[in-house]
């Protein structure tokens, strides 16, 4: 989770498409689910790549499925030589649940709080610093042990992965 650290832009929509469709094998993107499986909306970023994983095939766009361990799936994403990446987690704005913002990383302020072994920022910084990335941020609405995501979190998760389907279908 993070706190948020600037105002976002509220047309995330036509930046992320923006984003998606300038995908190509010679400027590669890379979407990354975030999200502890046993707790409750942090899971959403997870669940949305695992959704795309089922419905994106031949695909420009490179799918990673951290959960809660995207320590471990740097170096895997730093083989790939990205132009963008996109961490999609679950971020405390203090906003209505599911609501959704897409921040750029470099705009946000260090040190910001993380639940993430090692914050974001740092890893992203150190490790993919040439890499161009943001953070589609969902509002959760409960964080619970051995919770399932909320109705409205659940909604936006299902509605997001819809959307980079018909982007990346050119039918946004």
């Amino acid at each position: 989770m993070y706190a948020k650290t600037l105002s976002t832009d509220a047309n995330w929509q036509s930046r992320l498409a923006k984003i998606l469709t300038a995908a190509s094998p010679t400027s590669k993107v890379a979407l990354v689910g975030v999200g502890h499986p046993m707790r409750g909306d942090d899971f959403v970023g997870s669940f949305i790549v695992k959704d795309l994983m089922k419905k994106l095939r031949n695909s420009n766009v490179i799918l990673f499925d951290a959960e809660d361990g995207i320590e471990w799936v740097t170096s895997k994403i730093a083989a790939f030589n990205l132009r963008h990446l996109i961490l999609l987690d679950a971020c405390q704005m203090n906003a209505d649940p599911g609501e959704v913002a897409l921040i750029r990383l470099a705009e946000t302020s260090y040190p910001f709080f993380t639940t993430h072994g090692i914050p974001l920022k740092l890893l992203v910084s150190k490790l993919l610093p040439s890499v161009e990335t943001s953070i589609l941020a969902i509002q959760p609405g409960r964080m619970g042990l051995n919770e399932h995501l909320s109705p409205e979190v659940l909604a936006v998760a299902n509605g997001i992965s819809n959307f980079v389907v018909a982007a990346l279908n050119g039918s946004e």
